[in-house]
């Protein structure tokens, strides 16, 4: 193999032997001098020709790297594609996500680019390092930072920092700029806590609040109640003096953390509510696991009440406690209940994928079979696929007669589906859902059963005619218990009158019977009564009632 490796000769002042005798005794060291980025830096190699060329002794040592250093640029920031001049604000809301790109270009070897937020170091979400293309020699090095805009990171600096060992000592260089995190007015009134409210006299006590509001844009302050706004301007209002008409319903003037809320998965979160008013407010937190508390959903029933305190500790955070918490607080001027409700906050539960539901499926050959599992992850799954024998296929997919359909949001969670179609006793088995986020990966088994339907066919046919036996006992047992109820008969004579006879006088154990008492008295005469419920039908009856006489009284 011919090597691609080119020939360096000898130059003084550019390439010369360390020791002008050391070569021959085999030392074979090189100065480069006047180092060149074009011409020097890459990979070097000695090599040492054939004693003979009849004599395989050639000699190459393994390759050496010089890397013949060029000072990047200075570092840069960007946000939405645009460069952060110096002195210049990246504007924020609160609550959501900012990505921030940091370059540092035209180094070699690349530089090394760090993250601050005042002193504390940041996590960069990737770096990477790229030729230019204009001069392939030196390097591109680009930090990405993804950052949650909170109100407390609001005036902070936030720092790129390039490492390089061309810089002059400290070896690096840093780009500034300043978050600016806009979000809504906390405001807090001074001058309202209970012991001052509580020893207040109608008509001879003053009160003097202060209305305090921090927001990013400052807020403007005004007075109302109940929706009407008071005659006053600025932050101060005084009453003097007070009367029972003053009574103030509660009024939520500060929640924490923020409106968003990120937790890890099994972490610890605290939720905290302060209100002001007179008298003092009760708290109440309730839950909607959904994306909102919507007009449909009954805030107030307790099935979303989850606490009674103005905070909210939640341990051990799982899945199923994602979703929008709202404050509630309330006290009672007279006897009408008087409330307040805090704006929604957002907890989102941030962790690997994991199994909620799991379940074996069941299926009748020649069928339709839907393999589900359900999962909850945040952020959702962005690679996921169905596993089985050798087979693979990623969702949503079609391979023959498996579809691998659509995940299904379920307030947070995802169902998943493998539909089979024509369902066979060979499809029977585990199938692997295989998910994964940023967060990490798991992998989920389902078992499909398979009935064979020419198994099933005699059995339910089996169970039909059974039915249906069952079905006919009963009727003839009811027809029966309802014909030895009572025999209506009538006289000959006189077919307006109507005698009832027992059903013993009638379904007797004798062959024949008769009552007791002369017939001439007006006793009815029964011969000849033969009747055995299980083996009687319809026309027998007919015959054995013609055997039936019943005889008027005869004359002395």
């Amino acid at each position: 193999m011919l090597s691609t490796f080119q020939p360096v000769g000898i130059y003084r002042g550019k390439y010369e032997w360390v020791n002008e005798h050391s070569a021959a005794s085999g030392d074979c060291s090189l100065w480069v001098r006047a180092a060149s980025l074009q011409l020097d830096d890459g990979q070097w190699q000695c090599q040492v020709t054939a004693s003979n060329y009849n004599v395989q002794d050639a000699l190459s040592s393994p390759p050496a790297a010089l890397a013949v250093r060029v000072p990047p640029q200075s570092p840069r920031i960007l946000f939405n594609g645009s460069h952060v001049l110096p002195g210049q604000n990246i504007t924020v809301p609160a609550g959501s996500r900012a990505t921030v790109v940091c370059e540092a270009r035209y180094g070699n070897p690349p530089a090394y680019i760090e993250w601050y937020l005042e002193k504390e170091r940041l996590t960069a979400w990737s770096h990477t390092n790229a030729s230019e293309v204009e001069r392939p020699r030196v390097w591109a090095a680009r930090s990405v930072l993804e950052m949650g805009a909170t109100r407390s990171a609001h005036g902070k600096r936030l720092k790129c920092r390039a490492h390089h060992l061309s810089y002059p000592p400290p070896f690096y260089r840093d780009s500034f700029t300043m978050l600016d995190v806009t979000y809504v007015p906390v405001v807090s009134i001074i001058g309202a806590d209970s012991s001052e409210l509580s020893s207040l006299e109608e008509n001879s006590s003053v009160l003097s609040l202060e209305c305090r509001a921090n927001g990013n844009p400052a807020p403007y302050v005004w007075w109302t109640k109940n929706g009407q706004v008071f005659a006053t301007s600025g932050p101060k209002l005084i009453l003097a003096p007070v009367t029972r008409n003053h009574s103030v319903p509660p009024r939520i003037s500060w929640i924490a953390p923020d409106t968003i809320v990120e937790a890890n998965l099994f972490s610890q979160v605290t939720l905290e509510c302060k209100a002001e008013g007179n008298p003092s407010p009760m708290y109440q937190w309730y839950h909607s696991p959904g994306t909102s508390f919507n007009s449909d959903d009954k805030l107030f029933d307790d099935d979303y009440l989850i606490s009674s305190t103005s905070q909210l500790q939640l341990h051990n955070v799982s899945y199923h406690q994602h979703g929008q918490y709202i404050c509630v607080a309330k006290n009672y001027i007279g006897h009408e209940e008087k409330i307040h409700q805090s704006e929604t906050i957002t907890l989102k539960v941030l962790g690997p994928p994991m199994a909620v539901d799991t379940r074996t499926v069941h299926a009748w050959g020649g069928g339709e079979a839907r393999v589900q599992a359900t999962v909850c992850a945040d952020p959702f799954p962005d690679d996921a696929s169905w596993l089985w024998g050798s087979w693979r296929l990623d969702v949503p997919s079609q391979i023959g007669r498996y579809r691998a359909l659509e995940k299904e949001n379920l307030d947070g969670c995802y169902r998943y589906t493998l539909c089979i179609s024509y369902v066979q006793t060979a499809d029977a088995g585990d199938y692997i859902l295989h998910l994964e986020n940023e967060r990490g990966f798991t992998s989920l088994t389902v078992s499909l059963i398979v009935h064979e339907t020419t198994r099933v066919a005699p059995i339910i046919a089996s169970g039909l005619v059974i039915a249906a036996l069952l079905v006919l006992v009963i009727c003839l047992l009811v027809r029966c218990r309802r014909r030895r109820g009572s025999v209506e008969y009538k006289t000959e004579e006189l077919d307006s009158d109507v005698k009832v006879l027992p059903a013993d006088a009638v379904y007797g154990p004798q062959a024949s019977h008769t009552t007791s008492g002369h017939p001439g008295n007006g006793a009815v005469s029964v011969t000849n009564v033969d009747i055995d419920c299980p083996r009687y039908s319809p026309a027998a009856l007919q015959v054995r009632r013609a055997a039936v006489v019943l005889q008027p009284p005869t004359t002395v």
